[in-house]
């Protein structure tokens, strides 16, 4: 089976992950990944191959429709050549409409991967392409989303009528936190030693953790650099003597270290994708405080691996952390047994069986 993956995104390791789980099963892959200067490459040591052309830049971002034109030119001789049986497209609008292109043009079958930016940028700030989304939609043979919450956006702007040919299916983590030994996790630490990962974006709602950590008998970790409210968190922890701040670690090992020596894993951002730093965080035993109506919501029963709150609500945090102290060692085991399902060779298997009952 030859599967083709339009995928504008690739640049993020999670799709690089989850190729390289679905190689191990009878399928020939390759990805066009339409690039512009900012984006990245990635070396597949040739397990699958990649088309990279430099053809995007901030007018493509602008006109969807010269966006359109120009990737379906550079996809055209790739299509030619690789002949896919299936193709998958890892987003609504920019890959689903190559991919709706293709299916009308040559009946070549393809699923959709709906993500937060078809919602949250084009159905936002171009909402004349929602009928537009609706022909990509009617003809796709499976439409994926990766969380419950997503789903429940979409149904808000489009109903439930695509409901018998959806699926859930979530990212996975990098396996390297599925297999790192043994989780022996101690007594809950006083006072508290919560942490965060990410970015300094607005939607993070970072100084919302300092607020909390000022105001809480506890301790912040913070890991992550960027985002347009980075001056503005790096001047906060430099105000405050509950916070450390260790930067960006790109060392998986180390940062493993670090969430096993930490009690909570707290985020509580706005118009989360997914938020594959919740399970990384529950895989080493932490329970997570997150964010209601996005990101992982809907997963999990509250209370279970942790609690949903209101994005950046002080008091509900420091309400969810008290609930989480009171079972601390029921609420941690849950996380890592539950983290068990987002592995990439499930994920890729269920993939597959999608895959096989459309080709």
């Amino acid at each position: 089976m030859k599967v083709s993956h339009l995928c504008v995104n690739y640049g993020a390791p999670l799709f690089h992950e989850l190729f390289l789980a679905l190689s191990e099963y009878d399928v020939e892959q390759n990805v066009f990944y339409p690039r512009n200067k900012n984006h990245i490459t990635i070396n597949t040591n040739s397990i699958y191959n990649v088309y990279s052309p430099l053809v995007l830049d901030q007018l493509t971002r602008i006109s969807f429709r010269r966006k359109r034109g120009i990737m379906r030119k550079n996809y055209d001789p790739i299509f030619l050549k690789e002949k896919p049986d299936i193709i998958h497209a890892h987003t609504l609008f920019s890959d689903g409409s190559l991919a709706y292109h293709y299916y009308k043009e040559k009946n070549i079958p393809y699923i959709i991967t709906i993500r937060s930016t078809d919602i949250e940028y084009f159905l936002k700030y171009k909402p004349w392409l929602k009928k537009y989304g609706k022909l990509i939609l009617n003809n796709a043979g499976k439409v994926i989303f990766i969380s419950p919450s997503l789903r429940n956006q979409f149904n808000q702007i489009y109903g439930t009528g695509y409901d018998s040919k959806s699926q859930i299916v979530p990212n996975g983590i990098n396996p390297l936190y599925l297999s790192s030994g043994e989780i022996q996790k101690m007594e809950i630490h006083k006072p508290l030693e919560m942490i965060y990962v990410g970015s300094f974006l607005r939607r993070k709602n970072v100084p919302a953790l300092i607020k909390l950590v000022e105001r809480y008998p506890g301790r912040l970790t913070i890991i992550g650099q960027g985002g347009d409210e980075e001056s503005r968190v790096l001047r906060m922890i430099r105000n405050s003597n509950k916070v450390n701040y260790l930067g960006r670690i790109e060392d998986l090992s180390r940062l493993i270290e670090i969430y096993r020596q930490s009690d909570i894993f707290i985020m509580t951002s706005k118009g989360e994708t997914f938020g594959l730093v919740y399970i990384e965080a529950m895989s080493q035993g932490l329970p997570i405080v997150y964010s209601k109506n996005t990101g992982i919501d809907g997963f999990f029963e509250q209370g279970s691996i942790g609690f949903g709150v209101t994005p950046g609500s002080i008091y509900e945090m420091k309400n969810c952390l008290d609930r989480i102290g009171s079972d601390y060692h029921k609420i941690s085991q849950k996380c890592i047994s539950e983290s068990k399902a987002f592995n990439w060779t499930n994920i890729a298997q269920t993939y597959i069986e999608i895959y096989s009952g459309l080709s």
